[in-house]
């Protein structure tokens, strides 16, 4: 066997054949080209096939040897990210240039600084320098970009965005040097060795974020609130706004500002807390016939809720956390005298389980509290449907800490920890938007990110001629292409 060159005025074939009683017999068409690239690569794949076929019919009396391709990848670079997470960006209305790729960079491959310049080198075919990354993330302004964010989010409703939810986190960093603006404090990583910060966030109810603020590291996460929705009062229009906290942000003065200002709100009620005479006529409430109970304090409307589900959970939580103060009593060991459900006398040793306050708690099993100044009576649903929403935010916390790697903090000033920040945020906007465009095939953002990954193009070097290149894209990937790019 053997491959034949035919030539003709306008291309060149190649041929699988093979010489029977001395005239050629056709066995195969290998294909026609007439540009001198096509026709280099159509003659290494007439090389390969040729081989293969001798390799089928034949028995070697020698083992193969490495075949020697004449094809080359002299470059390569990932062109699937930005088509699909750059085009997001795009149509949020971020500013282009460089952000564009650091977001890019900050969704695939959350890592260091020094370590994204590498990746947008050696796979996205950028290259950045250390001083430019750093002057450029210097020159970022917060307010700008969370003013697009907010554009983009509050154009996903005819008349602006009318109820949104805060909560509060905290991002701790790999030092033990505190100072003006990295504070030890409580920690909700449980890191209270080390300094933090505060980060507070705003969401809409499909959990798309809209602005943040930060605050010193021993800041209390409910002295955030009023300065917080002083902020985005002022950079924004709100028609009727209703603003969803859970109960760390409940005390009289956030409260009394949010009605002076005009904002409905909604924040989780801390019902051990009421007044005796309070605690009596909420737990006589027949919650097994009208799981709703609702009453009026100090101007403000206390929805209560009773859910068998919740009932559950609580039993659950409060049978683990007795089993374990039991068995560490029984052994011996070291507890904790702040434990709720363990009984001392004064500044003595424990003394056991505290069975009082066991029974107290059983009490509230299932029940879940709310505060509100809305007016309308016959809403008590809807203001425990919008007070649940509030895991779009710890959902944005998590896709923040998580996926995007936002802590640890290994930036030192300030500037540079706020730049971390928005940058942050900006690929947060982004990657919910990708994530809930995604969901519609569905595919997850995970997902996605491995496949885009293989999706990129580059040069081929075959004998002396380059070739361009590109990657073929399967099914799904198409599919995602498709969806971003709208073709």
């Amino acid at each position: 066997m053997f491959i034949r060159k035919v030539k003709s005025r306008n291309s060149v074939c190649f041929q699988l054949g093979e010489k029977r009683h001395g005239r050629f017999v056709f066995l195969r068409q290998i294909g026609c080209a007439a540009a001198p690239e096509k026709i280099e690569a159509l003659a290494l794949k007439a090389k390969q096939v040729l081989n293969e076929r001798r390799l089928k019919f034949q028995l070697p009396l020698f083992p193969a040897g490495k075949l020697q391709s004449t094809a080359k990848l002299s470059n390569w670079r990932i062109t699937g990210y930005h088509d699909v997470f750059g085009s997001v960006y795009d149509r949020i209305g971020f500013p282009p240039g460089l952000l564009r790729d650091l977001v890019v960079a900050r969704i695939v491959y959350p890592k260091s600084k020094a370590a994204t310049i590498r990746y947008l080198s050696r796979h996205l075919g950028i290259t950045l320098e250390k001083n430019r990354l750093f002057r450029f993330l210097d020159t970022l302004n917060k307010d700008r970009l969370t003013q697009i964010a907010f554009r983009f989010v509050a154009g996903h409703y005819p008349e602006g965005i009318s109820v949104c939810f805060y909560d509060v986190t905290t991002l701790y960093f790999e030092t033990a040097v505190e100072d003006e603006f990295r504070q030890k404090g409580f920690s909700k990583d449980h890191r209270t060795d080390i300094p933090q910060i505060l980060i507070g966030l705003f969401v809409d109810s499909r959990g798309y974020p809209f602005d943040f603020e930060w605050y010193e590291g021993k800041t209390f996460e409910g002295h955030t609130f009023v300065k917080a929705m002083k902020a985005i009062n002022r950079q924004y229009a709100f028609k009727g706004l209703t603003v969803v906290a859970d109960a760390g942000m409940l005390s009289e003065d956030n409260l009394n500002y949010l009605t002076a200002a005009g904002i409905n709100y909604i924040v989780g009620a801390r019902l051990k807390s009421l007044s005796a005479a309070v605690i009596r006529k909420v737990l006589a409430h027949p919650y097994d016939r009208q799981p709703v109970y609702e009453t009026a304090l100090n101007g403000r409307r206390l929805i209560i809720d009773y859910s068998p589900g919740r009932a559950k959970l609580d039993i659950k939580n409060r049978e683990r956390t007795l089993a374990k103060l039991k068995q560490k009593l029984a052994l011996g060991r070291t507890v904790i005298r702040k434990s709720k459900y363990l009984a001392v006398s004064g500044k003595a040793a424990a003394m056991g389980i505290d069975q009082i306050r066991v029974d107290a708690d059983r009490q509230f099993d299932g029940l879940k509290g709310y505060w509100t100044n809305r007016e309308n009576p016959a809403a008590e649903k809807a203001v425990i449907r919008q007070y649940h929403q509030l895991w779009q935010v710890e959902k944005a916390f998590r896709m923040s800490k998580h996926d995007l790697r936002e802590r640890p903090v290994f930036h030192r000033r300030p500037e540079r920890i706020k730049a971390h920040l928005i940058l942050c945020f900006v690929s947060l906007l982004v990657m919910k938007e990708a994530e809930t465009v995604l969901a519609s095939i569905p595919c997850s953002l995970e997902q996605a990110i491995e496949l885009l990954g293989k999706v990129g193009q580059g040069t081929a070097r075959v004998g002396g001629i380059e070739l361009a290149i590109e990657s073929e894209l399967d099914p799904t990937t198409e599919l995602i292409h498709n969806l971003f790019l709208g073709h």
